[in-house]
């Protein structure tokens, strides 16, 4: 591939626009990012990522396992910069995401010219959706930039010769491991590096296994590390087999513990949590400019050169085993998961657009897209620093509330105890646990959340005659796919 200098770029595309508004729409969307740092804690994960900072506790899921302690670790450092704990992992988080545009700026200028690599790093880093889960005090950000770098390593590591390189990527990949386990998938980057090492003569058979246990050596740093916390590798294993159980079987999502036919959960995977969530952002104006530059894409196609990239095989099979993994292996009610899936195709159509149409529209169509990507980011961003999640909405009501009640939810409680309110509220899944302890609370109200009344009828228990919808409590859905819908109900026995 013939590789222009920035000099070239200018004249064939008009460069300082492009380079430009590439820049300013990454510093505007930063801007507001630590302009608005996302003050709230509205999720059981959040709460648990939260606590961690202050008592770092698997059993008590302070965080849930594996307890991703880099993630935590850098929420430690941010904490000394900003002291509340959930804004400490989001400045984490949005510092973190931004290293990231140097590995994608070094993946895109193996694909594009320079110019046009910058404007597909803009396009990926002001990419909406992404961007308010970074927001967020989650470890899917940070995940995020961990692993574009690690991407990035394979890539380079694959082109050099030095072992050194090797190393730096399962350094990287022990990194990704310690923040996010969900992205084990991407170890199979680790896998084809290595078989195409020994494929070339470049590495031996003993070699390979050298690599594996440095690999292994480095995974045991952060593992070993909780074992510590735990009190010992029977305790650690302990906690591994009951989260993994109930992730995989009971309320993980995964297409083991779903009711969903395989084909509702392609068609949800791809076109709700893929396309309109992860890509389109729920934003029709962005979805309307993707699919322009989907028909540019396939009107000029040109399979000439770019399949036969190391780098676009290599990206390629990142995006299969993870998008089987995100599939099968993930919750499918929760968009979140499907963020790598939604980058990298992200990434290689706006390649592929910019190589096959170079000197063309495609330029000036990525362009748009920066510019109301970065302004709809912005707003977003905003949106979810300053408007109160429905659980906080239903916090203030029951505050306000005059006489005795006792309030049941379902995960709801997680965060009502993190900020801490006032008045009594109880967990409760089951009808039977409800209907005894619903009895020492005579005279008093009883309330009861949405989720609640939902897993009593799961439970074939008939409840008509005996709720009263008191209120709904709304928050931006694309800030809370699962609860930014709150119904409370009085119970009337």
């Amino acid at each position: 591939m013939n590789v222009l200098n920035f000099k070239a770029d200018y004249k064939t595309m008009n460069g300082a626009a492009v380079l430009t508004a590439s820049i300013g729409a990454v510093l505007y969307v930063l801007a507001a990012q630590l302009g608005s740092l996302n003050p709230f804690v509205s999720s059981w994960d959040q709460v648990d990522f939260a606590l961690a900072l202050d008592r770092f506790d698997l059993r008590a899921m302070q965080p849930h396992f594996p307890g991703y302690p880099y993630f935590i670790l850098g929420g430690l450092f941010a904490r000394a910069v900003i002291n509340d704990p959930g804004q400490s992992l989001v400045f984490f988080n949005i510092v973190f995401y931004l290293s990231a545009v140097v590995p994608v700026y070094l993946l895109a200028h193996r694909l594009v010219p320079k110019l046009s690599a910058v404007a597909v790093t803009a396009a990926v880093y002001t990419a909406s959706y992404p961007l308010l889960i970074v927001n967020q005090p989650m470890s899917e950000g940070a995940a995020l930039a961990a692993f574009w770098w690690y991407l990035w390593s394979l890539s380079a590591a694959k082109e050099r010769q030095s072992g050194k390189w090797i190393v730096l990527t399962l350094f990287l990949f022990s990194v990704l491991m310690g923040i996010r386990l969900s992205y084990i998938a991407a170890g199979i980057g680790l896998l084809y590096l290595l078989f195409e090492k020994w494929r070339k003569n470049q590495i031996s058979l003993p070699g390979i296994v050298s690599y594996l246990l440095i690999g292994i050596g480095f995974q045991l740093i952060w593992v070993g590390a909780l074992i510590i916390t735990e009190g010992g590798i029977a305790n650690f294993f302990e906690l591994a087999f009951g989260f993994t159980g109930g992730h995989f079987q009971e309320w993980g999502g995964t297409a083991a513990s779903s009711d969903l036919s395989i084909f509702s959960r392609i068609n949800i995977f791809l076109f709700t949590n893929i396309f309109w969530w992860g890509i389109f952002s729920r934003t029709p104006v962005l979805m309307v400019i993707y699919i322009v530059i989907g028909i540019l894409l396939f009107v000029s196609a040109n399979k000439s050169k770019q399949f036969k990239n190391p780098a676009f095989t290599l990206i390629a099979l990142m995006l299969a085993a993870y998008g089987s993994w995100a599939l099968f292996a993930q919750n499918i009610d929760k968009p979140r998961h499907i963020l790598p899936v939604a980058l990298l195709l992200l990434f290689m159509t706006l390649t592929f657009v910019l190589q096959w149409n170079k000197g063309k529209n495609g330029i000036w169509l990525v362009m748009l897209l920066i510019i109301v990507q970065a302004f709809t980011s912005a707003n977003l961003i905003r949106a979810q620093a300053n408007d109160r999640p429905a659980v906080y909405q239903l916090a203030r009501f029951m505050d306000q509330q005059l006489e005795g009640f006792v309030l049941y939810t379902w995960e709801e409680t997680r965060v009502l105890e993190y900020i801490q309110v006032p008045f009594p509220h109880k967990r409760v899944y089951s009808y039977s646990v409800f209907h005894h302890d619903q009895a020492f609370y005579e005279g008093k109200t009883i309330y009861l959340t949405d989720r609640v009344v939902e897993g009593f009828r799961s439970q074939g228990i008939k409840l008509e005659g005996n709720i009263e919808k008191v209120k709904a409590f709304h928050s931006g859905k694309i800030f809370d796919p699962v609860y930014h819908e709150i119904t409370l109900y009085k119970w009337t026995p």
